[in-house]
């Protein structure tokens, strides 16, 4: 219990670490963080934050880091709203926010908490698009430190749940499929567009 409630701390330090990281990214231009994107994750984490709660039997230090993660995506979204940092939004945003929306009506109405988690954690994948698709066709920019710090806090959450197993497998898939995964995949084109640039830049 202990050694859960540690990683479960790390977890959400981590997590508000991370989005510090991005908040001095976007202040210095090296971000520019997509509006769907970002208030998805805002629309999503807040009904995140009850139904994962719920689904790890309220522990709260197993559900520190979507606390910390909310409260951190109102700050950049806020900010990146004030700032006019955002990138154009595009018709798929639309699609993705009416989505997360509809998952949001069916939790009120249904009150599964489960169902309605996992629902999100599909939202949260789709969410990812707008992003992927701004680093594909260079309509944004990101840097690496803090979607890859993401990936350590979420795999805090992860090891809290391993060393407390709360007897359900739904808790484990935010932290890994959302989190370790989906973040993965923008760390790795970032990864990988850094080193384009860098063998262009050898060839001329």
């Amino acid at each position: 219990m202990i050694l859960s409630n540690i990683f479960g701390a790390l977890a959400g330090v981590t997590a508000l670490i991370t989005y510090g990281f991005y908040l001095k990214q976007a202040v210095k231009g090296q971000s520019t963080p997509n509006p769907s994107t970002w208030l998805i994750w805002f629309i999503a984490g807040v009904i995140n934050t009850f139904t994962y709660f719920a689904v790890v039997n309220g522990n709260i230090w197993q559900s520190l880091f979507v606390i910390a993660v909310t409260f951190s995506v109102l700050v950049i979204l806020v900010y990146a709203l004030l700032k006019g940092k955002f990138t154009k939004i595009r018709p798929l945003d639309f699609f993705i926010f009416l989505m997360a929306l509809a998952v949001g009506i069916f939790w009120q109405i249904s009150s599964n908490d489960r169902i309605s988690n996992l629902l999100l954690q599909s939202i949260y994948i789709i969410s990812y698009l707008p992003t992927i698709m701004g680093l594909l066709n260079k309509t944004g920019k990101e840097h690496y430190a803090s979607w890859l710090t993401a990936i350590i806090s979420y795999s805090f959450a992860t090891l809290a749940l391993v060393v407390n197993y709360p007897g359900d497998w739904i808790p484990f898939v935010s932290p890994v499929v959302n989190g370790i995964i989906g973040n993965g995949v923008i760390v790795i084109l970032i990864m990988a567009q850094n080193k384009a640039k860098k063998g262009v830049g050898n060839i001329t």
